[in-house]
């Protein structure tokens, strides 16, 4: 399903702050840059209600200071565990995806306390993960608190988001990120958050071609969801057959997300630059105080 070409795809590109365009006939997109943030507080609201399916982001780093960070991550400074998607999809974190964790957890939450110390080394205090980064979604939601979902245990808490590289020929199949409620690594996590999963994804690099996001317009809620991607699964969408938009992000650019319902794929990274991202995939809290973020 990853080579084929949608029934009719839209490239994005980037409008002035503060437009609302629908793409592709069916997403409707807010664009913005970060600066304003603050002057759209129903944002998520907005993606909640069906009213928006994304939210762009633009200019959050300094060029310089992305540069630099690319760097380290290239070096593997600091020393983040590093993992890997299954070996077809030629791609690979620093940190551990709780999708492709054992259903245990293991050692899980010893080192997401590492790696929450190291992610706080990468980049200037001001410019954050957790500070910065959840402020600004946080200015999108009414201030509600955006953080690390709380672990079993008092002071344990999941990886608030992961570092992914795609090598050339990297890509992510389709899927719904809805369907993660269903795996058996998410136990405990489902029991903290209601069911509608969105998700940002900041680009740190841009592939030389492809690597692009790619949004298809088939809709599925939360109790709808299923493992398109497992075997045995009859009647799985054909992306061929639908209208797409496709994002190829800006470093320093994020888009926010309604993949928990929407069809996505990543499209095979071509050349040999990494595609390197910060993704994290968040949901409401059982009692709507906070949105609770994992990588």
């Amino acid at each position: 399903m990853t080579g084929d070409a949608a029934k009719r795809s839209e490239a994005w590109h980037r409008a002035p702050s503060g437009a609302v365009r629908r793409l592709g006939g069916f997403l409707r997109l807010l664009e913005l840059d970060a600066a304003a943030a603050g002057g759209h507080p129903d944002a998520f609201d907005r993606i909640r209600s069906g009213d928006l399916q994304g939210v762009v982001l633009h200019d959050l780093y300094p060029r310089e200071i992305l540069a630099a960070a690319v760097e380290r991550l290239e070096r593997h400074d600091p020393p983040f565990l590093q993992t890997r998607f299954p070996p077809e999809f030629r791609s690979w974190f620093y940190g551990r995806n709780l999708n492709l964790s054992s259903p245990d957890l293991g050692r899980y939450f010893d080192e997401a306390a590492l790696f929450d110390e190291q992610l706080a080394a990468l980049l200037p205090p001001e410019h954050g993960f957790t500070t910065y980064l959840a402020g600004l979604l946080a200015a999108l939601d009414h201030g509600r608190l955006f953080v690390a979902a709380p672990g079993p245990q008092p002071g344990q808490r999941y990886m608030f988001t992961t570092l992914r590289a795609h090598q050339e020929g990297g890509f992510i199949p389709p899927h719904f990120d809805n369907e993660q409620n269903f795996r058996p690594s998410y136990r405990h996590l489902r029991t903290r958050v209601e069911p509608h999963i969105v998700s940002f994804l900041l680009a740190l690099t841009q592939a030389e071609g492809g690597g692009a996001l790619e949004v298809f317009d088939l809709r599925c809620e939360p109790q709808d969801a299923k493992f398109l991607n497992a075997d045995g699964i009859a009647g799985k969408p054909d992306p061929a057959t639908l209208d797409a938009v496709s994002f190829r992000l800006p470093p320093g650019s994020m888009i926010v997300l309604d993949s928990g319902r929407y069809l996505h794929r990543l499209t095979p990274v071509l050349g040999a630059r990494k595609r390197w991202t910060a993704c994290s995939f968040m949901a409401l809290s059982r009692g709507r105080e906070a949105m609770y973020c994992w990588g």
